[in-house]
């Protein structure tokens, strides 16, 4: 199960996740896997915009490195495809957060009907919607991938 992620929304901190079921419902509702819904939000956003194309020599195996071929694959993604949000993109995003994060589906609905459909502030709940769906696709930064390691003992001398 992925953690969930903390942002503000209705001034209030609130917790959003989605988890497999909730990607699939997104990806019904929305017509669209959820990469191409991260391209659709992302792209509008500016860290998409101002975002630079990697470069492999900064990585420590060069071009074949696996974290320069996923930045790049990102990169290609986001500047390829997008720009074209559509405003179930995000506010399916952001209900069916909510409720993968522990919401009820009424109040989730009651939420984004207040703070997504009245408001006037797209692009900060695209961006949001976009965090969402990142968070959810890659997990947090701090996660470490496959199991953790464990220390060794070091076995201590008996007296026989």
């Amino acid at each position: 199960m992925s953690k969930v992620l903390k942002e503000d929304f209705g001034g209030a901190k609130r917790e959003f996740r989605l988890g497999i079921g909730e990607l699939r419902e997104l990806q019904a509702n929305c017509d669209a896997g959820p990469a191409t819904l991260l391209a659709r939000l992302m792209s509008y956003q500016q860290q998409a915009v101002g975002m630079k194309r990697p470069n492999a020599n900064d990585y420590e195996l060069g071009a074949s490195d696996p974290d320069f071929i996923a930045d790049f694959n990102i990169y290609s993604l986001l500047r390829t495809i997008g720009n074209d949000w559509r405003v179930d993109d995000v506010r399916e995003t952001i209900r069916l957060g909510l409720i993968g994060g522990g919401g009820t589906p009424t109040e989730a609905a009651l939420l984004v009907a207040r703070y997504v459909d009245a408001a006037s502030d797209w692009p900060s709940n695209a961006g949001l919607a976009a965090a969402i769906l990142l968070h959810a696709l890659v997990g947090p930064q701090d996660d470490q991938v496959g199991k953790p390691k464990v220390e060794a003992e070091t076995p201590q001398a008996t007296d026989a």
